[in-house]
């Protein structure tokens, strides 16, 4: 953060206080003296990953989302596509990594927007499954919690997989995209 010492501008010049108060004023307006955010990473599984995606863009705390694949750890010959998650021949899934800022938002905050923005219903297939991906034994004890204790959260808990795939660059912010040629 910025700092003026007082004690020492008895050895500027005179003019130099308007200058200084001027950036003093400037870095806190321009949210310079903001912390530095912590981000972290959330995975999850939540239906189709497009809706999901979107609605957590627009959250207080959320840094990015990517949408992409994981959930399967087997050794593929090429990068995966949206063809080969839904042949149904691996154990992806369709999902959304969800970079938050840790000082805004606490991992119990991002159980409940999981919860929010979930799309996946009972009996969907593997590739639309609600999953929730945990990368640590605290986190894994928490969404185990989360979806015991919560009635509407239709997912399973399963350890994240080693790679997390993004989609096809057209995947990507796929509802501002296709929202912009309908209004347009």
């Amino acid at each position: 953060p910025f700092v003026i010492d007082f004690n020492e501008m008895a050895i500027l010049p005179s003019y130099s206080l308007p200058l200084l108060l001027f950036v003093a004023v400037t870095q806190r307006i321009h949210g310079f003296s903001t912390p530095t955010p912590n981000v972290k990473s959330f995975h999850i599984g939540a239906g189709c990953f497009w809706e999901p995606a979107d609605k957590l863009r627009d959250v207080d705390g959320i840094v990015s989302t990517t949408v992409g694949y994981c959930g399967d750890d087997e050794p593929f010959a090429s990068l995966p596509s949206y063809e080969t998650v839904c042949s149904g021949r691996t154990k992806l899934v369709e999902a959304v990594r969800v970079e938050y800022d840790s000082n805004q938002l606490s991992y119990s905050d991002m159980l409940s927007l999981f919860s929010e923005v979930n799309t996946a219903q009972s009996g969907n297939k593997r590739q639309y499954q609600g999953i929730i991906f945990t990368s640590s034994k605290d986190e894994a004890a928490q969404a185990n919690d989360f979806v015991l204790n919560d009635d509407s959260a239709i997912a399973t808990v399963e350890p994240m997989s080693s790679v997390f795939y993004s989609a096809e660059g057209y995947h990507q912010n796929y509802w501002v995209k296709w929202r912009t040629r309908v209004v347009a």
